[in-house]
């Protein structure tokens, strides 16, 4: 009977550690926050320069308020006010030249300048926003909210912006943007 209370108990436990392990692993960080200005959140808690960010978590930013975040790779992402983004999905793999993201914006501008995923050989960097589908080709972009429109311009690199219920993609190059409504 303590035998098998000990095999109970052993089992639990290592159910327990394994449960906690897989929960850190899929909650490693991805960056760090590198800036802040007013009211800003990562998930529930309030942004402070060197906050972890994980895949899955929602970055958020009050009125008035700024969000900067370093990925490992050194892309950099930064939020305007009222602005909302969760990073979908974040590879960084070197040494097969291997990198991915996928962020979904909810609402509010944002600027993205990709780090070293931009320059390896498989990369897949995708915005998805209410308004449209962005594909990222080694670039510095902004998009969000302007003259009551929703918008996105280039300053370096390509963006290939799909709009929701368009037909088409539209390759912006430097310089140039669009209304993605």
């Amino acid at each position: 009977m303590q035998t098998l209370r000990a095999i109970c108990i052993v089992a639990v436990g290592v159910c327990l550690l394994s449960t906690s392990y897989s929960e850190m692993a899929l909650a490693a960080p991805v960056g760090k926050v590198t800036r802040v200005q007013k009211q800003a959140q990562v998930g529930s808690s309030p942004a402070r320069v060197g906050t972890p960010v994980s895949k899955g978590v929602r970055l958020s930013t009050g009125p008035g308020a700024r969000l900067q975040v370093t990925f490992v790779d050194g892309s950099q992402l930064s939020l305007g006010e009222n602005a909302s983004l969760v990073v979908d999905r974040f590879v960084y793999n070197p040494a097969k030249s291997l990198g991915a993201m996928a962020m979904s914006s909810s609402k509010g501008a944002m600027r993205f300048t990709t780090g070293k995923i931009g320059s390896m050989s498989n990369k897949d960097v995708t915005v998805s926003t209410p308004q449209a589908a962005l594909a990222v080709r080694g670039t510095d972009f902004w998009m969000g909210p302007i003259w009551g429109r929703h918008g996105a311009y280039v300053v370096n690199g390509q963006v290939d912006v799909k709009a929701r219920g368009r037909g088409r993609n539209v390759r912006l190059r430097p310089g140039y943007g669009m209304d993605m409504r």
